[in-house]
């Protein structure tokens, strides 16, 4: 997610407040809500946020007011949906993230969450004896800490996979290990491994939805 300063914090949160509400914000409003003297106060907060990609600002001409909606990344950031990535490039995470086509939205709902988390869908059934299943949206946290033999998702000379995690102390090398005894166990050197994120759940669809 794109750094943000304590300022644009600020206004996202206020904006995602109204949006809770059920209402789209409007510039002159937010302001009044602030406590500030009027909407010059937060225009240029509200054009780096737009220029971000985490809200659109609309109407503004011929008196109309400007009017505020949350973008599916600015939703995101207020922990309204994740981003959905069929796949992993090879890449930097952190774009992957921002082209991602697909988002889920009200995710707290069934699956807590924090700001950098993403899903992942699940392909093959390597990972059945944990109950992971093709198909299902896989939870991942990235930049944490493994423990031995945790599910996580991993790259392998950009290919991603979803795995037991195994690295011995001192050891250089790394061990991927399926859940389905069917698929045998991969051996890589450290060095050739990205940890990707941290499993912290899943979603499953209902076919019958």
């Amino acid at each position: 997610m794109k750094e943000l300063s304590k300022r644009q914090r600020e206004v996202l949160k206020q904006i995602s407040i109204a949006w809770q509400e059920g209402g789209f914000p409007i510039v002159r409003e937010l302001a009044e809500r602030m406590g500030l003297a009027g909407e010059s106060s937060l225009t240029p907060t509200l054009h780096r946020l737009q220029n971000m990609g985490f809200v659109q600002i609309q109407g503004g001409v011929r008196g109309k007011p400007r009017v505020i909606t949350l973008t599916q990344e600015g939703k995101a950031a207020n922990g309204f949906g994740l981003p959905i990535l069929g796949s992993i490039p090879a890449g930097p995470l952190s774009e992957a993230i921002e082209q991602a086509e697909d988002w889920a939205e009200n995710t707290n709902d069934v699956l807590a969450s924090r700001p950098g988390d993403f899903l992942l869908r699940v392909k093959g059934d390597s990972m059945i004896g944990d109950g992971i299943l093709e198909g299902d949206l896989v939870l991942l946290r990235p930049d944490v800490a493994l423990h031995k033999g945790e599910i996580a998702a991993v790259q392998v000379e950009g290919d991603a996979t979803l795995k037991h995690f195994h690295q011995e102390p001192g050891e250089n090398t790394i061990t991927l290990r399926a859940s389905n005894p069917l698929y045998r166990d991969m051996e890589f050197p450290a060095e050739d491994v990205q940890i990707v994120g941290a499993f912290r759940g899943l979603i499953r669809h209902s076919p019958w939805n």
